[in-house]
């Protein structure tokens, strides 16, 4: 990830970004990122409640599982 980040710090800095281009803007609008590193650790970040995203690890049938992504706005 760009400067040693986290995949979800990285997810987050890329939200943070663009909240501080354009604030009361990013209040309105929705945008998620997803992120996955080398190691397969995966992140995610977004504006508002309501982003989540689905892992599977591949180790059995029932390792599937649905994250809810971090926000920025509460």
């Amino acid at each position: 990830m760009r400067q040693g980040y986290s995949p979800e710090a990285a997810c987050k800095e890329a939200v943070t970004r663009i909240v501080k281009k354009n604030p009361e803007r990013a209040k309105g609008i929705q945008i998620g990122f997803l992120a996955l590193n080398k190691q397969g650790e995966h992140g995610a970040y977004c504006l508002q409640k309501g982003f989540s995203y689905a892992v599977c690890t591949g180790d059995t049938e029932d390792k599937n599982i649905l994250i809810n992504g971090k926000q920025y706005f509460s």
